[in-house]
């Protein structure tokens, strides 16, 4: 992991989230790519091709001059947390986050996204919801997604929501480098229901295969697996919940008001997306 595209509307959220950016690159001795994206406003088709023109260089102009003034305080957000050392490359670009996104990761290389939601107002407007959803399953690479109420104070416990089929392995295998640069521990967490039982064996099996590495695993009982995962976050003080995208329902329940509410530990934990490999 050598490149991270962290985008930022420069909100409290955002700049919340880019600690963890931050962070993550550290961990990964990586560069961090801080993106901007802006939109221009629809104007009608019979207004004066000169004003429209001047509109646009307006905007133009006030974006860039805004970019300019918010590079130094993210700099120095940066330095307040001892991470000034980290390389950063800044991204100033029009048109939809999505689409930018899309084509930075694919023009750059990139290796993980990182992005801060909340609910009210500025980036999680673009970000939060299905559009969070969006990105997780449109973008072939990891996304984590940082929490307004998350703060940073170190990453000892991961979360690993796993079926223990063999194509996890590969995620967990990806997982433990992190794990070992934040000396943190990753809890690989099974949800057991009555019509789909977890052979002990297998979980022997991965046990054996994973023993000397900061691993342990955890078989749950339960009938409702997203409340037995939150369940879980909550009493094993989990700082990071990784889980695989093999289908959108998950993602969807996690980002949505309703899910939010009734699971509120999740306003403060990060939950890191992969795609099944």
């Amino acid at each position: 992991m050598k490149k991270i595209l962290f985008p930022t509307d420069f909100s409290d959220t955002a700049n919340n989230a880019l600690v963890y950016a931050l962070r993550m690159a550290e961990n990964q001795n990586a560069t961090l790519f801080v993106l901007h994206a802006y939109e221009m406003p629809v104007i009608s088709a019979t207004a004066n091709p000169v004003m429209v023109q001047d509109v646009y260089k307006t905007i133009e102009l006030s974006n860039f001059e805004n970019f300019k003034d918010q590079v130094p305080q993210i700099r120095d957000i940066a330095k307040k947390h001892n991470l000034d050392h980290v390389p950063m490359h800044f991204i100033l670009e029009e048109g939809f986050l999505n689409t930018i996104l899309k084509k930075r990761v694919k023009e750059e290389k990139i290796d993980l996204v990182v992005m801060g939601t909340n609910g009210n107002s500025g980036l999680d407007k673009k970000l939060l919801g299905s559009n969070t959803a969006n990105a997780i399953s449109s973008l072939d690479i990891p996304v984590l997604s940082i929490p307004h109420d998350a703060i940073f104070d170190g990453v000892d416990s991961i979360a690993f929501s796993t079926l223990f089929k063999t194509q996890d392995k590969a995620i967990l295998d990806k997982l433990i480098p992190i794990a070992k640069g934040f000396g943190a521990t990753v809890k690989c967490v099974h949800v057991s229901t009555t019509k789909n039982k977890i052979d002990p064996a297998v979980v022997k099996s991965w046990e054996e295969n994973y023993k000397g590495e900061p691993v342990k695993f955890f078989v749950v009982e339960s009938n409702d697996i997203e409340k037995a995962i939150f369940d879980f976050l909550d009493e094993e003080n989990i700082d990071l919940l990784v889980s695989i995208t093999r289908s959108r329902n998950f993602f969807e329940k996690l980002f949505t008001s309703s899910m939010t509410k009734k699971l509120s530990y999740h306003n403060y934990v990060p939950v890191l997306a992969f795609h099944e490999e």
